[in-house]
């Protein structure tokens, strides 16, 4: 029987509140939460937990907790938010399995006296020495279920198994050895063109739907392997000019191949499979590819399979470390307008290699028994010496899947000579993943793959294997208009700057589209997920480089601000090296801060870093509102960082004069506005309806809206207030409130203008300039805002808009407004009448395009000494 918690008294502390630690699953998290709402009910609830608990519908405070963070950080986080409160009642969740022991460490530190342990099925008992009997107890029992659990665990492992699988981790490494590549294959002097080796076994009908296609090629190359079907006699009856290299038995898939290669003698080689049909245009697309990228190896074509059959080829190949038991090399689908994205290697059935690299790496290396995998050892060495494999979406293939190798081959044969093949491979090449591919065969009981691996030599663990972040999978290339051979220009973003959903995608946008007429552009940023770019920005920009941002909510403890943690992605270094090294812009554009640990990256460019608003100074106005742990270690990473970045580029360009006078060397380019787009209507506004335009992503919007909720909107009467909020809102506060309309991204908010009487921006922090304040003014709507909600844009109080600061002033003057039709109608004509005069998209794009012109000066004539 578990000790009762004495649940009568009241506390005396009118400051107190009970504070969960909800260290145990989502399912004990919410178990816990309705029986220890039921102890002193009258106490303020707080939730210490990973992740936004249950609680904070019913009004329970949250406070995060870091689980990549210090354990002193998250003492002083939790000291910080709870200053000047008191602990009345604390509980914690002792669930086996769940890794908050930590968290539960805080629990005791911060009120020792006054703990609950609650366990997975509910039941609790006070942590206090008062109570060693039950607590014991508990002990006890835990102890007897995990003798239990562990008695049930051994019965049930493989010990073959076990024992093979960690002989073949340890034996591996200790017989290390350098891999020894296959010699070069001799490299006459090479015409230029397009040689196609074909190896075939047994493949005349192949052949005979495969040859008659290959248009554009200069020589064609079959490597007979070992055919008794009367192959050969039948190419020289036939197609006199292929030609033969005959073996009288049959060789593995790498010899077969070397012997084509060996044969060429054009600069470029196409490795075929005979069960391939290429549809028009195949070869030129390829060939292409090696005119655009440096330095490029090979260019893969896109893989079809006869209607009804799974795709199991795209030419989109990737490595997934994280596959668990899957084989963690495999195809992807490509997207609809997918091309020229890097891939872990090129399908040795219709890719395209330069001949003289492919000659220098000594071909396929006759290791790999057989078939398979030879082709992915040499992309690998290719990557090694910085030779780049691409999928090339123009080139299409069917592949009718008539394999060689399953006609001499059982499956369980094929799959015993992949898995060998693999870890051949790995043992050479990649050793970095060998632990995590034991752990796929262990969790596929593969023993047979185990005791090979065990006999293998490991070679050390290599340096340069940043290419493995191309080729995760988390990146695709769209190319755009054609480039134009003007300067270029590389836009550097967290965000894809369209649609325009908040106010630095509208910047964003706006001078990218206007820029294009002087500019060929290219623009590599982060997405959520890899989807088909707008076409309004693969109009204005020669390629879009997408790199899926893994999101994480616990970044690591640095000293950075975690935003800079988040933004900072392997992936993303790696297709900004390669963009850099493909297209040597001029000028490399790194918009937002935390896209300043790229600057690095972009040397080879002049480099500007747009301060979309100055972050630390952001933090320093929400500490003068109110002191507070985690804004205060925020501010301190962002000062340090931000001053930092400001001296790692070439040019800074913030919002406002004001930001910029914080910044030696730096220029303002002022925000703006589409006057053609953002117009007044004439349609009649509805009867008091105020509008908010601010996502919740970014704090200061939050932090006006609850301003404006609890100070000003009591003050007025019969008003409805819309709210828009942004993309997942609810994510950041999931508003609900009488009155008050709120809505997520929408895509087109002149509708939500047109419909407002008043337009409100009653920010109480700010940093950048506001741009719904000027597309406010450009449909001619009557504005009341804070000093905050202005900051930088230097307008008139009483002539642009109404400016106050009191709760009751804002309130009265939101009023007066919604009562006189006169009054409003006189802001309205002046609002739109300064937004003509000052925030015009097309001269601020001239004043960015100025910018330009003289970092290229300074780039062609450097200053001297």
């Amino acid at each position: 029987m578990l000790w009762p918690v004495d649940v009568r008294a009241s506390p005396s502390d009118l400051n107190a509140v009970k504070v969960l630690f909800a260290s145990g699953s989502d399912a004990a998290i919410a178990q816990t939460l309705e029986k220890f709402k039921d102890l002193m009910p009258d106490l303020p609830l707080v939730v210490v937990s990973e992740f936004a608990p249950p609680a904070r519908e019913n009004g329970g405070e949250w406070i995060p907790y870091h689980v990549r963070r210090r354990w002193s950080e998250n003492r002083a986080l939790i000291h910080g938010r709870l200053r000047g409160r008191s602990i009345r009642l604390a509980a914690v969740i002792l669930e086996p399995g769940t890794p908050h022991r930590r968290m539960r460490l805080l629990a005791i530190t911060l009120a020792p006296l006054r703990l609950i342990a609650f366990n997975e099925t509910g039941q609790h008992f006070r942590v206090h020495p008062s109570n060693l009997g039950v607590m014991l107890r508990h002990a006890w029992w835990r102890a007897a279920n995990l003798a239990r659990a562990i008695r049930r665990g051994a019965g049930q492992i493989n010990w073959r198994l076990e024992f093979w699988g960690g002989l073949a981790r340890i034996a591996g490494p200790c017989r290390l050895r350098k891999s020894k590549p296959p010699g070069a294959i001799p490299c006459p002097a090479l015409a230029p063109g397009i040689s196609v080796v074909i190896p075939s076994r047994n493949g005349k009908e192949l052949l005979a739907a495969c040859l008659p296609r290959l248009e554009g090629a200069d020589e064609i190359i079959v490597v007979d392997n070992g055919s008794d079907d009367g192959t050969v006699a039948f190419l020289r009856a036939d197609y006199g000019s292929v030609a033969v290299e005959h073996s009288r038995e049959p060789l593995s898939f790498a010899e077969a191949a070397n012997r084509g290669i060996a044969q060429t003698r054009r600069s470029h080689i196409c490795l075929l499979n005979n069960d391939m049909l290429v549809e028009p245009g195949f070869f030129a697309a390829l060939r292409a590819c090696f005119d655009r990228v440096p330095n490029l190896f090979s260019a893969t074509a896109q893989i079809f399979f006869p209607e009804g059959r799974r795709r199991e080829e795209t030419g989109k190949t990737i490595l997934d470390p994280a596959s668990g038991a899957d084989f963690p090399v495999c195809c992807i689908e490509p997207l609809t307008g997918e091309d020229g994205t890097w891939i872990l290697y090129g399908s040795g059935g219709c890719t395209l290699y330069d001949a003289a690299k492919l000659r220098e790496l000594g071909g396929f290396d006759p290791a790999y028994e057989t078939a398979y995998v030879e082709d992915l050892d040499v992309g690998v060495r290719a990557w090694r010496r910085g030779w780049p494999s691409i999928y090339c979406a123009g080139a299409r293939v069917l592949h009718q899947h008539r394999a060689t190798t399953s006609r001499y081959f059982t499956s369980e044969q094929l799959d015993r000579i992949l898995e060998r093949n693999f870890l051949r491979f790995l043992g050479r090449e990649l050793p970095l993943l060998w632990g995590a591919n034991l752990r796929r065969l262990r969790l596929r009981n593969n023993i047979d793959a185990l005791k090979f691996a065990a006999k293998l030599p490991v070679s050390r663990p290599r340096a340069n294997d940043r290419f493995l972040s191309l080729v995760g999978g988390d990146i695709a290339v769209f190319p755009g208009r054609p480039d134009s051979r003007r300067p270029k220009v590389l836009v550097v973003s967290p965000y894809l700057p369209f649609p325009l959903s908040h106010g630095a995608a509208v910047r964003m946008y706006n001078l990218i589209s206007r820029a294009a007429a002087y500019r060929d552009q290219i623009l590599i940023c982060f997405v959520e997920e890899l989807a088909v770019p707008p076409s309004e920005l693969t109009e204005i920009c020669c390629e879009i480089v997408m790199v899926r941002r893994r999101g994480t909510h616990a970044p690591p403890s640095t000293p950075r601000p975690d935003t800079v943690e988040e933004f900072d992605s392997p992936a993303f270094h790696a297709a900004l090296a390669e963009t850099m090294d493909k297209w040597k812009p001029n000028i490399a554009q790194l918009e937002f801060t935390q896209m300043a640990v790229y600057a690095a990256d972009c040397r080879a460019a002049r480099t500007i870093l747009v301060e979309h608003d100055i972050t630390y100074d952001l933090y320093a106005q929400m500490l003068a509102q109110k002191e507070d742990w985690e804004t205060r270690r925020q501010y301190e990473r962002w000062r340090g960082f931000e001053t930092r970045a400001w001296r790692a580029v070439d040019r800074v360009v913030t919002m406002s004069e004001k930001d910029r006078a914080l910044i030696s060397g730096a220029v303002a380019i002022r925000n703006g506005v589409d006057l053609e787009r953002f117009c007044p209507c004439g349609d009649p506004a509805e009867p008091r309806r105020i509008l908010f335009i601010g996502s919740f992503a970014h704090r200061p919007n939050v932090l006006a809206v609850e301003f404006f909720l609890r100070e000003v909107f009591p003050r007025l009467r019969d008003v409805r207030l819309h709210i828009i909020a942004g993309q997942r809102h609810e994510r950041f506060w999931d508003l609900r409130h009488p009155g008050v309309e709120v809505e997520g991204f929408v895509a087109d908010v002149r509708p939500a203008y047109r419909r407002a009487s008043v337009v409100v921006a009653p920010l109480v922090v700010s940093a950048g300039t506001n741009i719904k304040i000027m597309e406010a003014m450009a449909m001619g709507k009557a504005i009341v805002s804070t000093r905050a909600g202005i900051h930088g844009l230097d307008l008139r109080s009483g002539v642009d808009l109404i400016v106050c600061e009191a709760p009751e002033e804002m309130a009265a003057a939101i009023s007066a407004l919604l009562d006189s039709a006169e009054r409003r109608a006189a802001l309205e004509r002046q609002a739109r009448r300064t937004a003509e005069e000052r925030f015009g998209w097309d001269a601020i794009a001239g004043e960015q395009e100025k910018l330009y012109e003289s970092l290229l000066t300074l780039t062609q004539n450097p200053p001297s000494g």
